[in-house]
């Protein structure tokens, strides 16, 4: 029986018995790239076994280089393999000496097919033999050793250092797996792999008669590499185990939140849904989703907003989130909130998007409620402001009505003469048209803030509200001896914002000041407004008063609802101020002035230039 025969078979086998299950690991996972570096270096030292027992059983010298030349090739890969192996699985090695290496391999391995006999030898004039296992085995006789043989010393060495190195940088790291995978990996690689080199460079340096013996040490290397990977795929059930466990507490998490759990693979355009996603969206427990079946299920109106909420995400790779509706059959329209993140590959193409969805029915239905009751509290504050106007306003109908029955009566008396002078009668046409227009403005804002409407913003004049409110409010300063004096900053933008809400706002900001002015006996009965540019691309409004000021205790309760300093009033026209501006993106305050009185200020955006 040959000893040798078999050892090195059984060598050989176990080889490729390890090659075939890491190759099985990797089929089924893409990414386990360090399970098929292991698969090559096993594949490798199953392919040196035959060569090495080619060169024993020699028995020509040129039969025994022909072996030595083609064992070159599994050993290329061996040891190409194990220094991807190094980077892959110990994360350490020094990338440029790897690169050196494999490059000085692939030098090695051109000139080994380019040289005769091979790249270790020049000229081969003998073969001998010796003794291994009770055999008789071929070993190198009398040869010369090929000039670039150094170049292959030289390689070996740096392949050491590799091996050295990126076991110490592992150590060195301190955790107990890294001294771990250090000892097992680096120690039997930094041993055999120094064995098989000394070995194979004393034979051909000939400086003994040795046999080539590199498949036996690498099995050795081999092992020790496996076990450290079988650890890894040990614990796979285990793992398996918590993994289960986690996801059936993830999702246990998310039922009790009332979240749905999704993911989108986008390579094959496939959408991942928990049974509560589903619900919400529609679909059955095997239904299989893809994007544009979901979204379908969106309201046609809401789609763009689905669309382009999804799209950002995909080209930065960034979070997103959306609120639309759903409407699915005969099932009420619904309302759901989306928020995922978009991964990306290596290359930063997005690869996989992850969710959640929840259904936000209800707090949608809240909003559109405090909306309403916002939107009636504006409007029974504008009553109620009116309410305070109204004799004053009448005052201000009364002087056209009245001017314009003057103008007809005395149309009426050109009118009997014999000769009516025409030009007079022209004069007072045009005086009837003229006050007839201004009662009708007068009418047509009262109107406007009398009616009950949604907020409709659009692109304001600054100086044309200001106007707007001041020929409101005029009759009332009249009657109570106030002056108003205006001071609008030339070349102001535009304000985004809703025309009435807004002069609801300075109506009763003003209003408030004539008041303030009315309970002090000072001479000097001034009211203010003034509009001015602000940081951030805001415009501020002030009104400012003359009167005794805000009582420090009082100045943070102003805007309270029901909160007032008013014997008669009703501690809504504040409250709802405050409301209208917060709702344009503002802010409303108030602060006592040095000099006296009170300066009301408030802010509002600046409309974007299209």
């Amino acid at each position: 029986m040959s000893y040798v025969t078999v050892l090195w078979s059984i060598t050989g086998a176990a080889a490729l018995l390890l090659a075939l299950i890491h190759v099985c690991v990797w089929a089924l996972d893409r990414h386990a790239w360090t399970n098929l570096a292991f698969a090559i270096v096993a594949l490798a030292v199953a392919g040196i076994v035959p060569t090495e027992l080619g060169m024993m059983y020699s028995a020509t010298p040129g039969e025994w280089g022909e072996w030595v030349r083609w064992c070159h090739v599994p050993i290329f890969f061996a040891v190409t393999g194990i220094v991807v192996f190094i980077r892959l699985y110990l994360g350490t090695g020094r990338l440029w000496l790897a690169a050196v290496i494999i490059g000085l391999r692939v030098a090695i391995l051109a000139g080994n097919f380019l040289l005769h006999p091979n790249f270790n030898f020049s000229s081969i004039e003998s073969v001998g033999s010796t003794r291994l296992l009770g055999e008789t085995i071929t070993v190198v006789g009398k040869a010369t050793t090929g000039e670039w043989q150094w170049l292959a010393t030289l390689t070996g060495a740096l392949f050491i250092a590799y091996v050295v190195d990126a076991s110490i940088t592992l150590w060195r790291r301190g955790g107990s797996d890294d001294r771990r995978r250090a000892a097992i990996i680096g120690g039997s690689l930094c041993f055999f792999v120094l064995l098989s080199t000394v070995h194979t460079q004393i034979m051909i340096w000939g400086i003994a008669k040795l046999p080539v013996m590199i498949a036996i040490p690498f099995l050795l290397t081999l092992s020790g590499m496996a076990f450290e990977l079988s650890r890894d795929i040990l614990r796979a059930p285990r793992l398996a185990r918590e993994l289960g466990e986690s996801r059936q507490r993830l999702d246990l998490a998310a039922r009790a939140a009332g979240l749905g759990l999704w993911s989108w693979d986008i390579a094959r355009n496939r959408i991942w849904a928990t049974e509560r996603a589903r619900q919400l969206l529609g679909f059955s427990r095997d239904e299989k989703i893809d994007p544009k079946r979901w979204l379908e299920r969106v309201h046609p109106d809401d789609q763009p907003l689905a669309q382009a909420a999804i799209g950002r995400a995909l080209e930065r790779c960034q979070d997103y989130q959306a609120e639309y509706r759903v409407c699915i059959g005969d099932r009420p329209t619904t309302w759901i909130s989306t928020r995922g993140r978009a991964e990306a590959d290596a290359r930063g193409r997005p690869v996989l998007v992850r969710g959640v969805v929840r259904d936000i029915s209800e707090r949608r239905r809240a909003l559109d409620e405090s909306a309403d009751l916002r939107r009636d509290l504006a409007h029974a504050g504008r009553v109620t402001m009116l309410g305070q106007l109204a004799s004053a306003l009448a005052h201000e109908l009364s002087q056209p009505l009245a001017a314009i029955l003057r103008n007809a009566e005395s149309g009426e008396m050109i009118l009997r003469a014999p000769s009516p002078d025409i030009e007079d009668l022209r004069a007072i046409m045009e005086d009837i048209r003229r006050d007839d227009r201004r009662a009708g403005d007068i009418i047509e804002r009262l109107r406007a803030l009398l009616k009950r409407r949604r907020m409709e913003f659009q692109a304001i004049a600054v100086d044309g509200l200001v106007q707007e409110v001041g020929a409101l409010v005029r009759p009332e300063a009249i009657a109570k001896h106030v002056s108003l004096e205006y001071e609008v900053a030339s070349g102001l933008p535009n304000v985004a914002g809703d025309r009435v809400h807004l002069s609801q706002v300075l109506i009763n900001l003003i209003v408030n000041g004539m008041d303030a002015i009315g309970q002090t006996a000072k001479t000097r009965r001034i009211v203010g407004v003034a509009a001015k540019a602000s940081a951030e691309s805001l415009i501020e409004l002030a009104v400012t008063d003359t009167g005794s000021g805000i009582p420090q205790d009082v100045i943070s309760k102003l805007f309270q609802p029901f909160f007032t300093t008013k014997s008669g009033g009703m501690g809504m026209g504040l409250a709802v101020s405050r409301l209208i501006v917060e709702a344009h993106g503002g802010r409303l305050w108030a602060e006592n002035n040095p000099a006296g009185g009170a300066t009301f200020r408030f802010t509002v955006p600046a409309a974007r230039i299209v």
